[in-house]
């Protein structure tokens, strides 16, 4: 009888993790220029946060419980009153415009276009971290963002809603069992977990929808849970933050309160992006045995190397009728840190010499886009040093000319040598 597998857990091995993981995510923050991207995403959400929340009062006035969503949303920013009012006053004025016909059209399209050009950006902005190429088609966008940006919208309201209906139904629950115990401690302590759980609930949401590709649940779990715990921490101190400044209100005025609403929301999506570099790093940490190593510091030669390596282990697999290469597949067989496999990859997909096809999970994988049965090396390198505009620079010079004669001599002469050997028959 075979023993049964156990599951063994090393703190210091997941602490020695978790730090890398940290490391390599604070490096990706600054590699994907994730703070001037926060700042884009804090416009764009200024532009967009009237016309849905227009959406949302004229959807709860319907229903007949605006003045509830209108408490939760006052809950939901606490600390931020002014800046909430301000919203809740144009929010009305653009609910009054709207009721005749040509102006409910054009509030309608106001709300498409501000709500899709914020998502827009959002899965932009992940793609890039996740080194995804495409993006979503156009009806997929349609589709997707107003199914994401609803279910957003639900999980902050019930965070809000909360203390006003679980709690109490929880204390007649309890009542109604007789249970003989003073429970105020744990109604204390639900009430300061819930909005943790549903902050790490929406982080995870957005990471694994936003991003055009299947991201693993567990590392979205752990940017999530990471950047969750970040985000309530900073909101903590910047309510305390925020008792200090109340002096400025006297030269200010009202106004004071915008630089710190901006403030807050730079914070908010900066942390948000965060909590996406971890899940990205979370996931392929195990793919990067050499962490060290960056594009900077490959010669050309390497990435040539590199590049061959790619296009033959393509090759292979293609010519055996087996499932094209992923990136992560790559990395791992050429023992390369991802983002530099992301980048070969971009660079030969731009040559024409590989094409990425969608997998299971909008995986992406990579075959061949030339005959293999004709595909040489220096069919490989000559796409690769000609990719661009070959009218971006011209020899307009005696020297100049001499000097590209002499390239396509060496380039023949490469060909004539050892140029022509297959790459399948390497």
């Amino acid at each position: 009888m075979k023993p049964m597998a156990s599951f063994s857990f090393s703190f210091p091995q997941f602490r020695a993790k978790a730090l890398r993981v940290l490391y390599k995510a604070a490096k990706g923050y600054q590699r994907d220029s994730c703070a001037l991207r926060a700042s884009a995403l804090s416009l764009y959400t200024l532009f967009s946060i009237v016309p849905v929340m227009a959406m949302a009062f004229g959807v709860a006035k319907g229903f007949g419980f605006q003045q509830f969503l209108e408490a939760q949303v006052i809950s939901l920013f606490q600390g931020r009153e002014e800046i909430v009012q301000s919203i809740l006053v144009f929010t009305n004025n653009l609910l009054e415009k709207t009721q005749g016909g040509l102006m409910a059209v054009l509030g309608v399209l106001l709300l498409l276009y501000s709500l899709i050009k914020l998502m827009f950006h959002i899965e932009g902005t992940f793609n890039r971290i996740w080194w995804v190429r495409d993006g979503r088609p156009l009806i997929r966008k349609l589709t997707d963002y107003l199914s994401i940006a609803l279910a957003a919208w639900l999980l902050g309201i019930f965070s809000g809603s909360v203390n006003l209906f679980m709690i109490p139904h929880l204390e007649s629950f309890w009542a109604y069992l007789g249970v003989p115990i003073d429970i105020k401690g744990i109604i204390s302590f639900f009430l300061s977990v819930v909005p943790y759980v549903v902050t790490c609930s929406l982080f995870m949401f957005f990471y694994v929808i936003m991003p055009h590709k299947k991201v693993n649940f567990r590392a979205a779990a752990a940017g999530a849970v990471f950047a969750g715990t970040l985000f309530q921490i900073i909101q903590t101190a910047f309510l305390k933050f925020q008792v200090f400044v109340t002096a400025y209100n006297a030269i200010y005025g009202s106004f004071a309160a915008l630089p710190m609403f901006l403030i807050w929301l730079q914070i908010s999506w900066g942390v948000l992006l965060y909590g996406a570099e971890i899940a990205f790093e979370w996931e392929n940490i195990e793919n990067a045995r050499t962490p060290d190593l960056s594009l900077n510091a490959m010669s050309i030669r390497a990435r040539k190397l590199a590049m061959l390596e790619i296009v033959k282990g393509c090759v292979l697999r293609f010519a055996e009728k087996k499932p094209p290469a992923t990136d992560t597949r790559i990395a791992s067989e050429l023992n390369l840190p991802l983002t530099i496999v992301h980048y070969l990859l971009g660079v030969l997909i731009d040559a024409g010499v590989l094409y990425s096809v969608n997998l299971e999970g909008n995986t992406a994988g990579y075959t061949p886009a030339m005959d293999i049965e004709c595909m040489s090396i220096m069919d490989v390198l000559c796409a690769v040093e000609h990719q661009g505009d070959p009218k971006a620079y011209t020899a307009s010079t005696l020297l100049a000319q001499s000097l590209e004669e002499s390239l396509e001599r060496f380039d023949k002469a490469a060909r004539a040598c050892t140029g022509e050997r297959l790459i399948k028959d390497i």
